[in-house]
């Protein structure tokens, strides 16, 4: 695989190799010309090479949610990548629905909250929001929230 795996999360586990599940990992790309980390969540089938991205792109005030399957997971521009958790197939419409609540902000900031819906679903386990929301900067300027139909104590509402 290019790029590193994060030791905390990307070490083997035992996972079920199943066509009926998808693995789901958070992608941090290599710093862009301008210095940027691009965030994504990818879906695939396990010890698949290819998946689904998931990702807020352009600038600010110009994004777009760009969902593109068929796309290389061992991608060059990948930097780290990080297992979140496994779901049954039919759950990937779920995440899919779930990205689409998300205002569009900042690809770091859009990718945490993804994360907390599908924590909120029980897609994925608690605490991994927390892990990516704070263990990592983030620029603020850019931060719109989860959506309005869920809660988040970064925004006080409980």
């Amino acid at each position: 695989m290019s790029g590193r795996v994060c030791p905390q999360h990307g070490a083997s586990r035992e996972r079920r190799i199943d066509p009926d599940y998808r693995d789901i990992y958070v992608q941090i790309c290599k710093p862009g010309g301008n210095g940027a980390i691009h965030w994504m969540i990818v879906i695939k089938w396990p010890g698949a090479d290819r998946g689904t991205r998931l990702h807020s792109v352009g600038s600010k005030g110009n994004r777009q949610l760009s969902i593109e399957s068929d796309k290389r997971f061992d991608s060059a521009s990948v930097e780290t990548t990080h297992y979140l958790g496994q779901i049954y197939a039919s759950e990937s419409p779920i995440v899919r629905s779930e990205a689409k609540r998300i205002p569009l902000q900042s690809c770091q900031l859009w990718a945490c909250y993804l994360i907390l819906r599908l924590e909120r679903k029980g897609l994925l386990q608690n605490g991994l929001y927390d892990h990516y929301m704070n263990c990592y900067s983030h620029r603020r300027d850019e931060d719109y929230g989860p959506g309005h139909d869920i809660e988040c104590r970064a925004h006080y509402r409980y």
